[in-house]
């Protein structure tokens, strides 16, 4: 088997874990107290009704949703795609790879409209001071960035057969972004257990950072991998655009990765 269908397979095994992990939280709510977990008996005082114009329940089934939106997006999504524009060589692989991210940004999108209904509907002030959502509102900023640099990366790419400004700008900015966004998951668990309203539980925070840390480190071997090979095919002669546009050949599926 090769070292890359080995890392596929592993891939296949972290999305698995993912789905295993938050797939409590339609089944036993791991952000409820009540399996003893966390202290109290999960509504930590706030009860299960209507509380001033709040809702308890309908905050926590938009929380959940943020929490697997988000995870999805930045767990899952946004480094397959990576990892795939490094290890794949098929022809249209980028459109597979802008692809992928795009639809990450969608649910993002969607996870941090969630976020910004938590901040305003909780009866808890100063939520916007935590790290979390300071993190949210910096990567939604960044991630807008990234389609166009990615455009101008395949542009300059298919002029002058390199890498240029624009390529390291949209790799380091993706790498910057997977990495910050996992981080910035587990901050999320660590900042709805500092609050009463639905604490997750333990087996939610142990999911979530393992599947996401295995998904981080696939990624970055995946890259340390694609710049290995990219370096061991301009030893040999660096490739044209067409070249590494064209199929058939083992040199231009090589040439392919050196496009990433």
């Amino acid at each position: 088997m090769k070292f890359s269908d080995s890392i596929a397979l592993l891939v296949l095994s972290a999305a698995s874990t993912h789905a295993q992990g938050f797939g409590g939280y339609y089944g036993g709510n791991p952000y409820s107290g009540s399996n003893g977990d966390n202290n109290g008996d999960g509504d930590s005082g706030f009860g299960r009704g209507n509380f001033g114009g709040f809702e308890l329940s309908t905050y926590r089934t938009k929380l959940i949703a943020h929490a697997v939106l988000a995870t999805l997006a930045f767990g899952f999504f946004f480094p397959v795609g990576g990892i795939m524009i490094r290890l794949a060589s098929f022809r249209g692989l980028w459109w597979i790879h802008g692809l992928f991210q795009i639809f990450a940004y969608i649910l993002y999108i969607a996870a941090f409209a969630l976020g910004v209904y938590m901040v305003t509907q909780s009866p808890i002030d100063n939520m916007l001071h935590n790290v979390h959502p300071i993190i949210g509102i910096i990567l939604l900023v960044l991630i807008f960035f990234q389609p166009i640099l990615g455009f101008l990366h395949h542009l300059m790419f298919k002029k002058y057969s390199r890498r240029t400004f624009w390529s390291y700008g949209h790799l380091w900015l993706g790498r910057i972004i997977i990495t910050l966004g996992i981080i910035n998951g587990g901050l999320g668990l660590r900042f709805a257990r500092q609050f009463p309203l639905a604490p997750p539980s333990n087996g939610a925070i142990i999911g979530y950072s393992v599947a996401a840390g295995v998904m981080w480190l696939l990624y970055v071997i995946s890259v340390i991998i694609g710049e290995r090979r990219r370096s061991r095919v301009k030893e040999v002669a660096p490739p044209t655009y067409k070249e590494a546009s064209e199929t058939g050949s083992a040199r231009s599926k090589h040439s392919r990765q050196e496009y990433a």
